[in-house]
């Protein structure tokens, strides 16, 4: 069985991050660790296994469920969609417990998922849906204030609660991926942090209902110096620009080398490689 996820979640739509529920995803402050941070069943697997743990000094509740989410072309980011991105619902053959968690500060639950198939496999291919932990703790502390009677009531506040969503990517492949990415012209510069960050535009070559689901790795005299753990590129889109900052506080003169490697960080499959030259 896959593992699920090897990060704090920050839901950005690649690792994750965190969704107040619009259209695109914007960073928000993480307060659960979700591992790993992709589920994939394929062959004779049939069950995985999420973990949370609450990262925070408070007691928090998370209602966990499924949404559906689009990649877009070349940026890698997600929109929302309303159903599911293949004929065949992922969710509607995929059943997890529990549905709702509480956490203590650095409490630990595992949510079980369970590959249920209603009929035959579907044809070849990558199948999709998000499983989402949405943060319900402020409605219920609110719920549970007494309510002030008509009498007593002397002003009125207003708020806007905002409940943050974390979402990690579940996929259900079916046969074996013939889809190969490859690698493009890579380039180099400075974030808007200032920092050197290389560019690495990926093209997804064959296998249309496949993706490409891995890691993209930066060494530099055989040191690891930058690394994207979910540099997945699904099923609906042909292409995707990676930008990766280095913890290095400058690049100039020698090489760097590129790995784009399977999505399991036990396997050592290399999906393809690229030395390229660093001007001074």
């Amino acid at each position: 069985m896959n593992s699920f996820y090897d990060s704090l979640c920050k839901f950005a739509l690649v690792s994750l991050v965190a969704l107040p529920m619009v259209a695109f995803s914007a960073p928000a402050k993480a307060n659960v660790t979700i591992t790993p941070t992709i589920v994939v069943i394929e062959g004779r697997e049939r069950y995985a296994d999420v973990n949370l743990i609450n990262v925070t000094q408070t007691t928090n509740t998370y209602a966990v469920g499924w949404t559906f989410m689009k990649m877009v072309e070349d940026t890698g980011l997600y929109e929302n969609a309303t159903q599911s991105t293949t004929a065949f619902d992922l969710t509607k053959n995929i059943v997890f417990t529990p549905k709702r968690v509480t956490l203590e500060p650095q409490g630990l639950q595992k949510i079980r998922l369970g590959l249920r198939l209603k009929g035959e496999p579907p044809a070849p291919g990558d199948y999709r849906a998000h499983i989402e932990l949405k943060d319900v703790s402020r409605e219920l502390r609110q719920a549970q204030k007494p309510q002030t009677s008509a009498g007593e009531k002397k002003g009125a506040t207003v708020g806007v609660g905002i409940s943050v969503g974390f979402s990690i990517p579940v996929v259900y492949r079916v046969g074996e991926s013939t889809a190969q990415p490859v690698l493009g012209t890579i380039t180099t510069g400075l974030d808007k942090a200032g920092r050197p960050e290389v560019i690495i535009p990926v093209s997804k070559v064959g296998g249309d209902t496949y993706g490409v689901l891995g890691r993209l790795q930066i060494l530099r005299d055989g040191k690891l110096v930058g690394e994207i753990k979910n540099a997945n590129i699904f099923p609906e889109v042909k292409n995707r620009t990676f930008k990766i900052p280095l913890n290095i506080p400058k690049l100039s003169g020698g090489s760097i080398h590129i790995i784009y490697r399977h999505y399991d960080v036990t396997s050592e499959v290399i999906y393809t490689e690229k030395t390229i030259p660093v001007g001074k």
